[in-house]
């Protein structure tokens, strides 16, 4: 019942330290820590919190974009379940670099489902600027964030005993 209640707070949390870290660092230095809590919660506590997570992180997400409404929503949804098919096949528990592989697949995932969804709704996308200034500075900073944002989310689960 705790993360319940706990997981709408952090996405407001992660929501404002995104922007934080946007308005210091500029493109290259935007993590997507959202992605990082629904990627959490799915290894720590399995698909139902999750989802709980992705569409909390979706509704923050969308609620301040300038895509149509649900769009957020519906690529964590899909993140959140590829999370399952990731981990069945190729994560190992206890592994670090399994993590960071999950993160980048879902991080890719992510953005290709978001600029297929500007397609629909939008223009034309132009695929090379798309990897060159959405796919890899988000790429790169979400990993650096990882390594750290992981064992931070661990802590406070020890604290508030989830």
């Amino acid at each position: 019942m705790r993360q319940v209640l706990v997981i709408p707070i952090l996405c407001y949390l992660f929501q404002l330290l995104e922007y934080a870290c946007f308005s210091l660092f500029g493109r290259w230095g935007d993590p997507h820590l959202m992605l990082l809590l629904v990627i959490f919660f799915y290894l720590y506590s399995g698909i139902r919190f999750s989802l709980w997570a992705a569409l909390c992180a979706g509704i923050l997400k969308d609620c301040f974009s300038t895509m149509p409404f649900g769009a957020h929503i519906f690529s964590y949804m899909v993140c959140a379940c590829l999370a399952v098919f990731i981990r069945r096949h190729w994560y190992e528990r206890g592994s670090s670099a399994s993590k960071l592989m999950m993160v980048f697949l879902l991080t890719t995932a992510h953005t290709l489902i978001m600029a297929f969804l500007f397609k629909m709704v939008f223009e034309e996308v132009r695929w090379t600027e798309v990897l060159a200034s959405v796919w890899l500075p988000e790429m790169l900073a979400t990993m650096v964030a990882a390594l750290f944002i992981f064992r931070r989310l661990l802590d406070v689960a020890r604290l508030l005993r989830f």
